[in-house]
């Protein structure tokens, strides 16, 4: 995977891959043209470059490092279809697939100038010019086929001639219906645009490398609504708890990974239940939370996708897993051994070797010793910040609050901190650290975006890689969650009073009278106090 690059005297991001040994010579001065999708702030766009005679590269347009990778992998893509296409040869394209092209560019183009389309007598003049193109094959080679050549190299096509020939109409005929529409819109008319939907939406193209269907994503078109962009525009108008969008937009993605495709128009409930038998047949989840967690979200935002004229209808409507929940093998929690070879390595991360971040050794030396004596989700220590922590009435606390990131109960809670955590002075790094955040580096300029997920998220999953990487990979234990199920099962061992524990980990009060009052610092630390230290060195 080619990754952004910076080139000599520019600070603009670029990319810059070297063309494969077996095709050098071949494709010196081949232009290709690679359409960008929307992302972030940054609008549409599209790269015409040239392949040299080793490599190629080319500006990507942004200096925001998220879009210029998200780009640097739509390019990474469309080059190794370009390559795989030029090594196994031409392909040929239904008619359908042929009209569907066509349409692609239609929308681009009506959708790029029907807000402002100037002077009608513009469009009057191309279509009469298109139109005089019927019946001169000559005149529609060379007016129509840098169109087609556009439009194919946009896809990273390959095809025969017999293929290029048909796109060279069906051009000609999207070209004139194009000036047709743009017309009614400079005289007034903004009515719907019904030649539209003679066109059929690209769901698939065939492969270059096999000859098979390739799917391509619509956001990468223009043709239709994406899933993806379903799920954020479903975000913008419900909005949900930032946990709420983040999980959906999650689900959304790894759907959307499954079908290899993002056009919420082609997908079929066929495609829903391919997803879900494949869950099932993973192993590891309960047809509970199949439902839950997977099936729900993505029935969610296609029927809101439906309720909003986005799309037809819901295909995910009615689809849900009815198995059992796959037997367990061992307990939650960590064993003492695996609680022991964490917190371990977690005292030497500092002397790790790697090129790890400060924050990020900080967070291997601090985050699970701070699980194992409080009980607490990964993802709300990891996003904790030195303003948390304090001391209140002789006893050091750290507050965790849906002001530094999500939590799932959307309700803060204190937590008092283990005597042995005072001990190794935690304290000290904390003051040391300031009031920011703890284990992540905050960028100034970082946008309150709310499809982002938090930078403590990504923290926490690099941890529970690194708990892997230690040795800690059993499958059936979860590398943070584990802790919580520790932290629960010591407390029983040990005689911490049940609300307490509630208190504690967030966990919601078994009646009405737990709900009410507050446990003080004191109260909590008097309780914590009865789990022994880990004496681990």
């Amino acid at each position: 995977m080619s990754r952004p690059v910076r080139l000599p005297h520019t600070s603009v991001p670029a990319f810059r891959k070297r063309i494969p040994a077996d095709l050098r010579g071949k494709v010196t001065g081949r232009e290709v043209r690679i359409p960008f999708p929307a992302h972030g702030h940054e609008p549409e766009c599209t790269v015409v470059a040239t392949l040299g005679v080793s490599e190629v590269k080319f500006s990507l347009h942004t200096r925001d490092p998220r879009v210029a990778t998200a780009r640097s992998g739509i390019a990474e893509d469309h080059l190794q279809r370009l390559f795989a296409g030029l090594r196994s040869g031409p392909v040929r394209l239904t008619h359908k697939q042929v009209v569907a092209l066509a349409g692609v560019w239609y929308r681009g183009f009506v959708a790029h100038l029907e807000d402002d389309p100037g002077k009608p007598f513009v469009f009057e003049k191309l279509r009469q010019s298109v139109s005089d193109a019927l019946d001169d094959p000559a005149k529609l080679r060379s007016e129509m086929g840098p169109f087609a050549d556009e439009v194919l190299a946009a896809h990273a096509l390959t095809v025969d001639d017999d293929s290029r020939d048909a796109l060279m109409v069906a051009m000609r005929d999207a070209i004139r219906d194009a000036a047709g529409t743009l017309l009614r819109r400079a005289r007034g008319d903004y009515g719907p645009d019904t030649v539209a939907e003679r066109f059929p939406s690209v769901g698939a193209l065939p492969s270059p490398a096999t000859g098979d269907a390739l799917q391509v994503p619509a956001s990468a078109t223009g043709a239709g609504a994406t899933l993806t962009g379903l799920a954020k525009a479903w975000g913008r108008e419900r909005q949900p708890r930032a946990k709420t969008l983040e999980e959906h937009l999650r689900v959304v993605k790894a759907f959307v990974a499954f079908v290899k495709h993002d056009d919420a128009e082609a997908i079929t409930p066929e495609d829903v239940v391919a997803w879900k038998d494949a869950l099932v047949a993973e192993g590891r989840l309960a047809a509970k939370t199949i439902n839950a967690k997977y099936l729900t979200p993505l029935g969610t935002v296609l029927n809101w996708g439906k309720a909003n004229r986005k799309i037809a209808g819901n295909p995910a409507q009615g689809i849900r897993s009815s198995g059992k929940a796959p037997p367990r093998t061992r307990e939650r929690s960590f064993t003492s051994e695996e609680a022991t070879t964490i917190l371990k390595a977690a005292l030497r991360a500092h002397n790790a070797p790697g090129r790890n971040a400060f924050e990020m050794l900080a967070a291997r030396r601090w985050v699970p010793w701070l699980c194992a004596y409080s009980g607490a989700r990964v993802a709300e220590i990891t996003q904790l910040r030195g303003q948390d922590f304090q001391e209140v009435q002789g006893v050091w606390v750290f507050r965790i609050s849906p002001e530094a990131g999500a939590v799932k109960t959307d309700k803060p809670r204190t937590v008092p901190i283990h005597p042995d955590l005072i001990r190794q002075g935690l304290p000290q790094f904390v003051k040391e650290r300031g009031d920011g955040p703890l284990f992540y580096k905050e960028a100034p300029t970082r946008r309150k975006d709310p499809t982002k997920a938090h930078p403590a998220k990504t923290v926490a999953g690099r941890l529970a890689g690194w708990v892997r990487d230690i040795g800690v990979n059993d499958p059936n234990v979860q590398p943070n969650h584990g802790w919580r199920h520790l932290f629960m099962t010591l407390c029983r061992e040990h005689g911490v009073a049940e609300e307490a524990r509630y208190f504690i980990v967030g966990h919601t009060r078994r009646d009405t009278g737990q709900s009410y009052g507050e446990a003080s610092a004191a109260a909590l630390l008097r309780e914590v106090a009865k789990l022994p230290a880990f004496g681990v060195q």
